[in-house]
């Protein structure tokens, strides 16, 4: 099927019949709406910015709560500040399953009901803000949940997981009826607001969808949708890519299928334990291809609905506004959600065997989204929800680094708990300062930006002087930060295949470990600054260079591939860092042969799931050099089958199934090899290149410094702490107090953002005692 044409044509998909929106629109009784000004997205001095009619503005934001509370107490301290926008939650934070513009099988630019006497209302929110705040902008929030009337009405449209039980707050991804009223439903909001006298105001809208993008159901363990919809739309897939029920059996190695009765898969993940030890993580064609089929049409349904809502509020409006989608998750690839959330009395354990949340939600191929989708001017994510506390890491759910690379703007939700309980919450007001400028100084250094946002759980002091004193200071900061011109240094690039688990058994479990726990611990602790980017992107031409190339879960290999890593990766004298399933299959059989065509490396294979640890051998080498010698890496999940390395240099032994002698760490150099090689040599070109082929994950964060180091990127600091850093910018988060060191790549003019003194006129070197927990961040200007 070509897919680019499916999603073309999704993009011309009329609003259902009877949707139509009415001409005249409820107004504000107070005064006539008048027109807004035009709000867009261009590039600007090198990343995604806001232009409000043809200029660039930088834009402090908060989100608040749907309650009294929240603006009684709270929204005074933002109004002082003078904040760019507010990003406002239709009623009751737009969770309900009732609203005013859509009852039933209606849906309306006019309200169809009243709100209850009680409610908090997205007009008395906006009235609020306007009266402490009139020049604010705003951005309209809304999820598209189903009312309950419209549930009552649809019973059919809705999934069905395999234990045959309705999923009643999750519509099909494959009912036409109910994603063609959700896209009426935006477009109806947009028309509302618009005609509205604080309309003008509004500068754009943020949809999330159901739950953020995501099919929900997963959470509990159930992949598939057994509903009648996606059965009848199932086999419609089946019959336009096999076209006769004998290749349909081909493919599927099963005799008695038919093109007429074929069934939406079953999940053998939820087998019992002994049968699901024995599946195999990664699987050949012939023994998954129901599998790949399925989430093969879930990704053309996620990417048809991803662009009908967009297209939908897109054409509602009269003027350009900004079209924020909370989706494209790409970076959490292996997120076990309910494994995370569902604690205390809930106490959903963490499975051995889950299905992965993002590939079955459709979020496949996304780069074409980033690139054609209508109504798609950027991403709003919240930040990842593991690590994220005082020490930690902050890193956005969504693609924040494709997003910027393609020109779309991203920004992220920054909902920084304070306690006293809730998610990793800061406890006092110094480690609020600690996390929050981590955080701000990780999307200055990455091209993106974030808000505050009202948390779950937020403590009194959260008005404490300390706390709003930082909030100033950092709003004082965003505005300066138009101004700077952003500019990636090479560093490590993780590049993430979005389309990996075709080539598996449909698990998160390595996921989890090699994507999502690798760059919150050794990556984002080496000393050298990284990004996460999807395999296309290497195709872009704004892609920037960098000096070590890690690929978590480049299974597949194929000839196009291999002609892209050979234009952008494998040159120059990069290191590649190939993780432990580096083409295993070349789309159709697992084994070693594709393995070696994209690694280099010739390899053994043992066809089981094993568990994985290697113990560094060679001390010698210059990135093993120095390490510990009581290091070992790997841990217990066990999956394969395992293809171990049979040749190269030896840098650390498998401790693996047999506990026979196999290289687990080995290490290749190509042509003229990598350039930060000691001996040094003549400058690398095309062909010039080494790679490092590890059996397990996760590398520590000396191990990646090393590694950095050898292909010839600049290293900031020989401490793991963690470092955020671009050309125009450095900055260090630690748990640790004591004397710190971060080195610059070349003389500049350093300014501490964090108390707007100016640090060294010209200097290559930043050094300074750290009283943690504490975030340093400094500006770097030419001198």
């Amino acid at each position: 099927m070509n897919r680019r044409r499916f999603l073309n044509k999704s993009l011309l998909l009329p609003l259902a019949s009877g949707l139509a929106l009415p001409a005249g629109p409820a107004r504000s009784a107070s005064a006539p709406a008048r027109r807004g000004p035009d709000a867009e997205v261009r590039m600007h001095r090198g990343r995604p910015a806001i232009f409000i009619d043809g200029a660039p503005v930088a834009l402090p934001g908060y989100s608040p709560g749907s309650t009294r509370r929240d603006y009684d107490t709270f929204m005074p301290l933002f109004y002082e500040k003078r904040m760019g926008m507010y990003l406002v939650w239709i009623d009751g934070w737009g969770t309900s399953v009732e609203n005013r513009w859509w009852n039933g099988d209606t849906v309306s630019a006019t309200p169809l009901s009243a709100p209850p006497p009680d409610a908090f209302t997205l007009e008395q929110q906006v009235g609020r803000i306007l009266a402490g705040d009139p020049r604010a902008y705003l951005v309209i929030r809304f999820y598209t949940r189903p009312p309950g009337d419209w549930a009552r009405l649809h019973p059919d449209e809705f999934a069905v997981n395999e234990d045959g039980q309705p999923m009643p707050s999750t519509p099909s991804f494959a009912s036409d009826l109910f994603w063609e009223q959700a896209a009426a439903f935006g477009a109806a909001l947009v028309t509302y607001c618009e005609a509205q006298s604080w309309g003008h105001r509004v500068i754009g809208y943020n949809t999330h969808y159901l739950e953020e993008g995501s099919y929900m159901p997963i959470a509990s363990g159930f992949l598939f949708d057994h509903g009648p919809r996606m059965t009848d739309r199932y086999r419609r897939f089946l019959r336009e890519k096999y076209g006769t029920t004998e290749n349909l059996r081909a493919a599927h190695h099963d005799p008695e299928v038919t093109l007429d009765t074929a069934a939406v898969p079953r999940d053998r993940l939820r087998g019992n334990a002994a049968d699901v030890a024995g599946i195999h993580y990664w699987l050949p064609a012939r023994e998954n291809q129901p599998l790949r089929d399925y989430l093969e049409l879930t990704r053309d349904l996620f990417h048809e609905r991803f662009a009908g809502c967009g297209r939908a509020m897109e054409a509602a409006s009269s003027r350009k506004v900004l079209i924020l989608h909370d989706a494209l998750k790409q970076v959490m690839q292996g997120w076990n959600n309910y494994g995370f959330f569902r604690y205390d009395s809930e106490g959903v354990s963490w499975s051995p065997a889950y299905p992965e949340m993002l590939a079955g939600s459709g979020h496949m191929n996304v780069a074409e989204l980033l690139d054609s989708a209508p109504g798609f001017s950027g991403i709003l994510t919240p930040h990842d929800y593991q690590a994220r506390g005082v020490g930690g890491v902050y890193e956005p759910e969504g693609a924040a680094d494709s997003a910027v690379l393609r020109g779309k703007y991203f920004l992220a939700e920054m909902d920084t708990r304070s306690g006293p309980t809730d998610i990793a919450p800061a406890r006092d007001p110094r480690e609020w300062a600690a996390i929050t400028w981590r955080n701000y100084a990780t999307g200055w250094a990455r091209g993106f930006d974030s808000y505050w946002m009202y948390g779950f759980f937020i403590a009194d002091w959260f008005g404490a002087p300390a706390v709003q004193d930082t909030i100033r200071r950092q709003v004082e900061v965003i505005r300066q930060s138009i101004d700077w011109t952003h500019e990636p240094v090479p560093g490590i690039a993780m590049i993430l295949d979005d389309t990996a688990v075709l080539e598996t058994n449909g698990s998160g479990n390595y996921l989890n470990e090699a994507v999502m726990w690798e760059w919150k611990m050794g990556l984002a602790r080496c000393g050298v600054p990284h990004s996460i980017h999807l395999l296309e992107d290497l195709a872009h031409e704004r892609f920037p260079d960098h000096r070590v190339y890690y690929f978590p879960n480049l299974f597949r290999v194929d000839e196009r591939r291999l002609g892209l890593l050979r234009r952008k990766v494998f040159r120059a004298g990069n290191v590649v860092v190939w993780g432990p399933g580096s083409g295993i299959s070349d789309g159709v059989v697992i084994g070693t042969e594709s393995a070696a065509r994209l690694t280099g490396f010739s390899f053994e294979m043992i066809p089981a799931n094993a568990q994985r640890r290697i113990l560094i051998s060679n001390f010698e080498h210059p990135v093993t050099r120095g390490l510990d010698e009581s290091l070992v890496i790997g841990g217990p999940l066990a999956y394969g089958p395992v293809i171990m390395p049979t040749d190269g240099t030896e840098l650390g032994l498998a401790w693996a199934k047999g506990g026979n002698h196999h290289r687990g760490l080995a290490l290749k150099e190509f042509g003229r090899g990598a350039a930060g090689r000691p001996e040094g040599g003549p400058e690398r070109g095309p062909g010039d290149y080494a790679a490092i082929f590890t059996t397990a994950v996760q590398l520590p964060a000396d191990l990646w410094r090393s590694v950095a180091r050898y292909a010839g990127a600049h290293v900031y600091t020989e401490s793991n702490d963690v470092i955020m850093a671009s050309r125009g910018l450095v900055a260090l988060h630690s748990l640790k107090s004591g004397p710190k060191r971060i080195t610059l790549p070349e003389l500049r003019r350093v300014t501490d953002l964090v108390s707007g003194a100016g640090f060294a006129a010209t200097t290559a070197e930043i050094t300074f005692d750290l009283d943690a927990p504490e975030t340093r961040v400094f500006l770097l200007e030419e001198p």
